[in-house]
């Protein structure tokens, strides 16, 4: 059974064939849309979570270290954190340091991402749905 319908699997499979005509890709665009990727995680991930900031406003506060007036400080902290636990992660891969997924890495991850707003969650989990929360990082034991 597919999960998706027949004519979207079709185009990404076609953008993944040119994808690989291009392999190897330069490691400038290697490093570029990991960097792009980045920041649309950190965006989508935080967005999820009731963060106010917009993609652009998320790049100029985890790239160029601007703050967004009008934003507050737990959504600019929210997003530098976001960013620095997927900058802890890409280099544990690239250093050759991390390559199993385990319940100790999750909650270093975890820790990491609310160690500025939210530090007495850290490591600990959720025991209460996302979107029936007003404050989603409270409800933990």
């Amino acid at each position: 059974m597919s999960y998706l319908q027949k004519n979207l699997r079709e185009l990404i499979d076609k953008k993944l064939q040119q994808l690989q005509e291009l392999r190897p890709l330069p490691p400038l665009a290697v490093a570029k849309l990991k960097d792009q990727f980045a920041i649309e995680m950190t965006y989508n991930s935080n967005a999820i979570e009731g963060n106010k900031l917009t993609l652009k406003e998320t790049y100029l506060i985890v790239s160029e270290g601007l703050t967004v007036k009008g934003k507050s400080l737990k959504d600019h902290l929210e997003a530098k954190d976001h960013f620095e636990a997927l900058q802890f992660l890409y280099d544990l891969i690239e250093h050759g340091k991390q390559h199993t997924l385990s319940e100790v890495l999750i909650r270093n991850l975890q820790q990491l991402v609310v160690k500025e707003t939210d530090p007495q969650t850290a490591g600990k989990y959720r025991t209460g749905n996302v979107i029936n929360m007003v404050y989603p990082y409270f409800a933990y034991h």
